[in-house]
């Protein structure tokens, strides 16, 4: 299991992207045209072999404006997970009582699966496969991303993404729950519980008043990079 893309949701997609480009020297891959049907624009960067992800609403009543305005602005909203077999894992979360949404498969050789996040919160999490692809390796397929989005990359100033931070009101208890699902090891590290995954460590924190989800990505950045400075806030 490893972590594969990371969504934000706002409703400035073209400021995102800026701050995107600019600060990381991140490029843009890719805009996914299938969104549209539920009333998103988006855009997709690398950063190594990971990637952020952009949503943002274009019309009224969709999941992701509700979100933001449930949130009062701009914040995490996706992680996204691939591993061999995404229909054996959605098997065995479905056997937990956790319930499906959006699963199906795509044409071609894209598996995705989404779950209901009343059932399993901390963020809307998506567990997906492709098959025919070893998904250990670094640059492995991924059709999220497009077809050309490795000709995209550039690692002058972030390399990728190595850690997730979720805040949540019983940390202890929901860092168990992701252990089962991502069926991964739990530790503890500096008091917080922390899901450790193939290519990344996920953290809960305690929620400070009661801003709950994901609130933090950590991003693996060049010697250039880190004398510019650490901190960039895009979540919220």
């Amino acid at each position: 299991m490893r972590l594969r893309q990371i969504a934000i949701a706002s409703y400035n997609l073209n400021k995102a992207e800026r701050i995107i480009n600019k600060e990381l020297k991140i490029r843009t891959a890719y805009r996914d045209e299938e969104v549209e049907k539920y009333g998103l624009n988006n855009i997709v960067c690398p950063l190594g072999g990971e990637f952020l992800e952009v949503v943002s609403p274009y019309t009224t009543d969709t999941t992701a404006g509700r979100f933001i305005d449930k949130k009062k602005g701009s914040a995490g909203y996706m992680t996204i997970f691939q591993c061999e077999d995404s229909l054996e894992r959605r098997k065995f979360i479905e056997s937990k009582g956790i319930r499906a949404l959006n699963a199906f498969e795509n044409t071609g050789n894209f598996i995705n699966n989404q779950f209901h996040p009343k059932d399993l919160p901390g963020a809307l999490v998506e567990i997906d496969s492709v098959t025919n692809t070893n998904y250990k390796e670094k640059y492995a397929d991924w059709p999220p991303a497009g077809s050309d989005w490795r000709e995209q990359i550039n690692e002058e100033y972030v390399q990728g993404i190595v850690g997730v931070i979720i805040a949540a009101e019983n940390p202890d208890i929901l860092s168990k729950l992701w252990s089962e699902v991502l069926d991964s090891k739990l530790i503890v590290e500096n008091n917080h519980p922390c899901v450790v995954i193939e290519n990344v460590k996920i953290t809960f924190v305690q929620a400070i008043t009661g801003y709950v989800d994901l609130v933090g990505i950590k991003i693996k950045a060049s010697k250039e990079r880190l004398n510019l400075g650490n901190n960039i806030k895009m979540l919220g």
